[in-house]
């Protein structure tokens, strides 16, 4: 029998996950007067908001820093401002619109190139910058599985002993990686392809990144969830669950099945605040950055149409 084309499977399987999630979503909040959840948005107060933007812009300046990081150690010396500006387009845009690795890898090429990075260099901050996201969210992911009580398991109708297991595996990973980095010289064969892994220093760097960047953002949704929130401990292993479930479905910024898992995760917290929550953190960790990004970033893509003669095609915005 013919194996489907693996186009489609990668099509078909974000496509499933969306609808179980839509339908999880659906059943828990179709009964829930829009009204309620307009009230607990207006519960929240300035001092609450204001918060949740510098966290989220602090954030986003964070993974800046850490791909300055990642192009010192490249031999490229791209200016503090430009390299942070150049991080923060990337990830508005690849945390909005999925497939982050092309969309974020097409940002940098395009920005840095007139700072002299080549497009090999942009590959490696790009992939620098997708292992630091995965070694914070392996170690704080696995360790919510492997400190979750019985009953968080019997929301995921999932069994708690293969859970736990994985829980173990995704805290090993982490460790595994600056193992490595600490052990290995040259380049090593992964799957058909070369790597060379960055020296011990820098593989701390970027977990020590990777935990700050994940810790932020679930701090964030935590700020903004009106009401009385449960701990935050609580609330993380959630968070993090949800997570990587909308990480791995392949959907652009998980939309649907994040907010389906921490409906699951969370049956303890009132509906109405936790989807006014859901929607708050949708704008400020996605649509206050692209909303920055966006204007200048077209902006420049306007005047490349209008004077192609002038500017070279990998000109920046102003």
């Amino acid at each position: 029998m013919a194996k489907p084309p693996k186009a489609l499977v990668n099509i078909l399987i974000p496509a499933l996950l969306l609808s179980a999630a839509a339908w999880v979503l659906w059943r828990e909040l179709h009964e829930l007067p829009p009204a309620r959840i307009a009230a607990a948005a207006a519960s929240l107060t300035p001092a609450r908001l204001v918060a949740a933007a510098v966290l989220s812009l602090a954030g986003y300046g964070l993974l800046g820093v850490n791909e300055q990081i990642a192009l010192r150690w490249l031999g490229s010396k791209v200016s503090w401002g430009r390299g942070i500006w150049t991080s923060f387009v990337a990830h508005a845009l690849a945390n909005s619109l999925g497939m982050a690795a092309l969309v974020g890898g097409a940002v940098r090429v395009g920005m840095l190139a007139r700072e002299g990075v080549s497009v090999a260099q942009s590959a490696v901050v790009t992939v620098y910058a997708a292992v630091s996201f995965g070694l914070g969210l392996a170690a704080l992911a696995g360790l919510s599985f492997l400190v979750a009580p019985p009953e968080a398991f019997a929301v995921l109708h999932a069994p708690a002993g293969p859970l736990r297991l994985l829980g173990g595996l995704l805290v090993a990973g982490p460790f595994a990686y600056l193992a490595a980095c600490a052990l290995v010289r040259g380049r090593l064969v992964l799957f058909g392809h070369e790597l060379s892994l960055p020296p011990l220093w820098l593989g701390l760097t970027q977990f020590g990144f990777g935990l700050t960047d994940v810790i932020l953002a679930a701090v964030l949704m935590w700020l903004v969830l009106p009401g009385e929130p449960p701990p935050l401990a609580n609330f993380a292993g959630a968070y993090l669950t949800a997570m990587a479930a909308g990480l791995f479905s392949g959907v652009p910024g998980g939309l649907g099945v994040f907010e389906g898992a921490l409906v699951a995760l969370l049956p303890q917290v009132d509906r109405a605040n936790l989807t006014a929550a859901m929607l708050a953190y949708r704008i400020f960790f996605y649509l206050l950055p692209l909303a920055i990004a966006a204007p200048p970033l077209a902006a420049g893509l306007f005047r490349r149409g209008r004077n192609p003669a002038k500017l070279t095609p990998t000109e920046d915005p102003p």
